[in-house]
C-alpha cells in the first residue's frame, strides 16, 4: 500500500474530518473510499460512453420511452418490504 502526502486547505480537511466522523470512520478511510467512488463512477461513465457509442441514439430512446410507459408510479416500498423480498429477517 502507498503513502502519500497530501495537502488540502483546512476548510477542507475539518468538512471532510466531520463526515468521516459522521460515518464512523477514519479521515484516511474516508478519502479511500471516496477516491475509490469517483474512480468507479469515472470508469463506468467511460465504459457507458464506449458501449453507447455505437447504438443508434434515436432507437435507444423510442426504447427507453416504450419501458417508461410500463412504469406505475406509487409509494416506495418499506425497508421491512425490501428485506422480505431479498429474504432478510426484518429488524424489530
Amino acid at each position: 500500500m502507498a503513502t502519500l502526502s497530501l495537502r488540502m486547505r483546512d476548510d477542507l480537511k475539518a468538512k471532510a474530518q466531520e463526515l468521516a466522523s459522521q460515518q464512523g470512520v477514519s479521515l484516511n478511510s474516508y478519502i479511500n473510499a471516496t477516491l475509490a467512488a469517483t474512480i468507479s463512477q469515472a470508469e463506468t461513465l467511460a465504459m457507458m460512453g464506449n458501449r453507447l457509442s455505437s447504438i443508434d441514439q434515436e432507437q435507444l430512446h423510442s426504447r427507453v420511452l416504450k419501458f417508461m410507459s410500463r412504469t406505475r408510479s406509487g409509494t416506495e416500498p418499506k425497508l421491512s418490504e425490501i428485506e422480505r423480498a431479498i429474504g432478510r429477517k426484518p429488524k424489530s
